[in-house]
């Protein structure tokens, strides 16, 4: 905290990622595989992850990813390395990564700004 008091500034950024799973046979094999895709993500980068498309079909999903960080780099790190940590899985093929890092400032206007 500075002498000026906090500045309620968040770094944060969101993925969508989409794979493909070509190994996955049924329901229950894709499952297990993102079960596992999503711990490496959670304990490796610390990120938030959920599924957010394509539940129903076997071979595909598309994932849900956010992160906050201190700094901005902090974040670009985090997203940039994303790709890298589904890619150990040779079960899994990723697709595409967009992607999108913002601050938002206490002085945005937000419930952040003080009275």
């Amino acid at each position: 905290m500075s002498a000026r008091g906090p500045t309620g500034r968040v770094h944060y950024g969101i993925a969508r990622v989409d794979l493909r799973l070509p190994g996955a046979d049924g329901l229950k094999a894709k499952r297990a595989l993102l079960n596992r895709a999503r711990a490496a993500l959670v304990d490796e980068l610390g990120v938030s992850v959920a599924e957010v498309g394509a539940q129903d079909v076997w071979q595909r999903a598309v994932l849900g990813i956010g992160v906050t960080a201190s700094t901005a780099t902090g974040v670009d790190r985090v997203l940039d390395r994303i790709t890298a940590v589904l890619e150990r899985d040779p079960r899994l093929e990723v697709l595409g990564v967009d992607d999108l890092a913002d601050t938002l400032d206490a002085g945005d206007g937000g419930p952040l700004t003080p009275p």
